[in-house]
């Protein structure tokens, strides 16, 4: 009798464990080790990542439908992947959990765990689509879905009610900075920048301040002209050009590295006939060396890694997938990836459309050297 009682106990030990849910089921832990970046660092849009403190009524445990829920305490360990919903409410319908107003314009999501308010990068696995959306509530519950996103958030992904998506946080120090396996390669595109003061435009006509007196010249003054300008750094903007004079910097997706590649000097050979009629001559020339010039002087670059075996590996993955032949160029101490070079600006950018529809990856156009 003692030993069936025994008997029994282990079995009942054994059934609790095995039907208890904390409704994270798909949730999967990572080790307590940074995650290894294999590719590019790769630029995502959506929500704005800021620190905010923690909702202390939206971070309890709960139960809900006789399931427990246990809110993440630490979301640098927390990783998953299961299928997304969309939360179509009507605008101010109801409230989520942080206490704000729904608001399907808004780039949030719901999630039954994750701390409220937090951030993290969702990812379309059908597609390779990346956001970064605001978890302010609570679900989805009574299906299979792991998240729920707001209509702004599914039309960025362009996800379905049977859509799978990663879920991986991001984590925002006081200080502002990001960390957490929703950074690792890839990096948040800010999406407000500070401006400038505005200039004072009163004129000492009643207004709130005064333009500072201008300070007296000293010696003698001259005005600037851009012909007296030298630089022996090509890669900043010509000095001699109507536009700014900049410093070398690192250009932005779409922007064209460098200046347009110039036509050779084209020497003309002696000719008897007139001045008048040579001009021509001389000008036709040029414009048939012009292409000739251009000809194989364009690139596009897909990133830049400080390994040089990584960068020829992805370089070499990239001209199988695309079809194109490509280039690993070294940059001080890292090495860019190139695909090319083209003969036309254009066939770089029909290029450079493939790269961000079919990969989703950013790039831009750069003149070959």
């Amino acid at each position: 009798m003692r030993k069936q009682w025994l008997g029994i106990c282990i079995a009942a030990s054994l059934l609790a464990a095995c039907s208890s849910d904390d409704g994270q089921q798909q949730a999967t832990v990572a080790p307590p080790q940074p995650a290894v970046c294999n590719g590019p660092i790769v630029e995502i849009s959506g929500a704005d990542p800021s620190y905010e403190p923690l909702n202390a009524t939206a971070n309890q445990d709960y139960q809900r439908d006789g399931k427990s829920y246990k809110i993440v305490q630490d979301p640098s360990r927390f990783s998953q992947a299961g299928f997304a919903a969309i939360y179509d409410a009507e605008p101010g319908s109801n409230l989520t959990a942080s206490g704000e107003t729904f608001d399907p314009a808004q780039i949030t999501a719901a999630h039954p765990t994750l701390p409220i308010p937090s951030y993290a990068r969702i990812t379309n696995l059908a597609n390779g689509r990346m956001i970064v959306v605001r978890i302010n509530d609570r679900g989805p519950y009574g299906n299979d879905r792991v998240i729920s996103l707001s209509r702004a958030a599914a039309d960025r992904l362009n996800t379905s009610n049977n859509t799978k998506v990663r879920i991986d946080p991001i984590i925002v120090a006081q200080d502002g900075t990001l960390s957490g396996p929703g950074t690792a390669c890839t990096t948040v595109a800010k999406q407000t920048y500070a401006l400038p003061s505005r200039p004072d435009l009163s004129g000492g006509m009643g207004g709130a301040s005064s333009p500072a007196e201008p300070a007296a010249p000293q010696g003698e003054v001259r005005a600037i002209s851009n012909d007296t300008l030298q630089s022996d750094d090509s890669t900043g903007a010509p000095v001699k050009s109507s536009g700014f004079l900049g410093a070398p910097t690192t250009l932005a997706a779409g922007v064209l590295e460098g200046s347009e590649p110039t036509p050779a000097p084209v020497v003309a050979a002696p000719v008897t006939q007139p001045a008048a009629v040579a001009a021509p001559v001389a000008t036709q020339s040029a414009e048939v060396a012009a292409p000739a010039a251009a000809s194989g002087g364009f690139v596009v670059q897909v990133g830049a890694v400080s390994d040089q075996a990584r960068a020829k590996q992805y370089q070499q993955r990239l001209s199988q997938q695309f079809s194109v032949p490509g280039r690993v160029e070294q940059n001080g101490a890292v090495w860019r990836i190139q695909m090319g070079p083209f003969a036309s600006k254009s066939q770089a950018s029909a290029l450079q459309q493939r790269l961000q529809s079919e990969a989703q990856l950013q790039s831009f156009i750069a003149v070959a050297k």
